[in-house]
């Protein structure tokens, strides 16, 4: 077979392991911000650069999220296009 081939199961496949790092990412950000106390000894700029990495890592994490959900629009346009394409088909077939 020739040409451009998708295989939507592949997609999905990509899309829930785009989901599971977005997942670790979001673990990674609750646990480096600084929404939990760090006690007295702490002092302010340690907790503003934790609060900045914790920033960053859940950017990192909606991106994921992002792509994961452009990843499965694409696999479910990819199976409409091939329903709509068996069923016009099957109609000029008679």
């Amino acid at each position: 077979m020739t040409g451009f081939h998708a295989d939507p199961a592949a997609l999905e496949a990509l899309a829930r392991s785009l989901e599971d790092v977005a997942e670790e990412y979001g673990a990674a950000a609750d646990e480096t911000s600084g929404s939990g106390d760090l006690g007295p000894l702490v002092p302010d700029a340690l907790q503003a650069v934790t609060d900045e990495w914790a920033h960053r890592i859940r950017a990192a994490q909606q991106d994921f999220d992002a792509a994961a959900a452009s990843v499965r629009t694409a696999a479910k346009v990819y199976r409409t296009g091939d329903a709509t394409a068996v069923e016009e088909l099957r109609r000029a077939d008679g």
